[in-house]
């Protein structure tokens, strides 16, 4: 049984816009069929933001390799790629890398990005409570992440999603031209 099978089923997600017009996206995990669309958005996404460990054309080379990607999330117990579609176009995601061996079986370490026009809709706390769920049947007791030090908003951001910080990787990142650290969070579930 996959990772995602588990993931008990598609997620609708109404926003009202600042204009009061109201967005939907679907929230579901990412199939091997998603992989053209996937790869567009992961190249976008990372254009966007120097947020991300990956630079543009670090995150797959090719749409076979994404489609290769998505196929060994499915293979792997407690991994998961959910995905958040707007009209069709994928316009944020959230993984879950869950830990393959007896002593870190129970801990996934996890990322979530969204396109910066869907940002403020609800799509980054829905993902992450996909994440959370996903967690949670897996039987999972940890979750982890990291944050670019300077990356203010998104630390706020994980903290209200209920993420302690743990700790910080000085100058583990060279961004921009400079050091950066890393802040350490991790959320333990019940």
């Amino acid at each position: 049984m996959s990772a995602s099978s588990t993931f008990c089923c598609a997620v609708r997600l109404a926003a009202k816009t600042e204009s009061g017009a109201v967005r939907e996206y679907d929230i579901r995990p990412a199939v091997p069929d998603d992989a053209g669309a996937l790869y567009r958005f992961g190249e976008a996404l990372l254009c966007e933001s120097s947020f991300f460990l990956r630079s543009p054309g670090e995150r797959a080379r090719s749409v076979d390799e994404m489609r290769t990607v998505i196929k060994q999330i499915h293979a792997m117990p407690a991994h998961i790629l959910l995905c958040a579609w707007q009209e069709g176009a994928p316009v944020g995601e959230a993984v879950a890398i869950g830990g393959d061996f007896k002593r870190d079986r129970y801990t996934a370490t996890i990322g979530v990005g969204v396109l910066a026009a869907h940002s403020g809709h609800g799509i980054g706390r829905a993902l992450m409570r996909g994440i959370e769920l996903f967690a949670r049947n897996k039987k999972l007791r940890r979750l982890e992440l990291t944050v670019m030090a300077h990356n203010t908003r998104a630390h706020a951001f994980y903290r209200q999603m209920g993420y302690l910080q743990e700790g910080v990787k000085r100058d583990s990142l060279f961004v921009d031209g400079v050091f950066v650290d890393e802040i350490m969070m991790a959320k333990l579930l019940d």
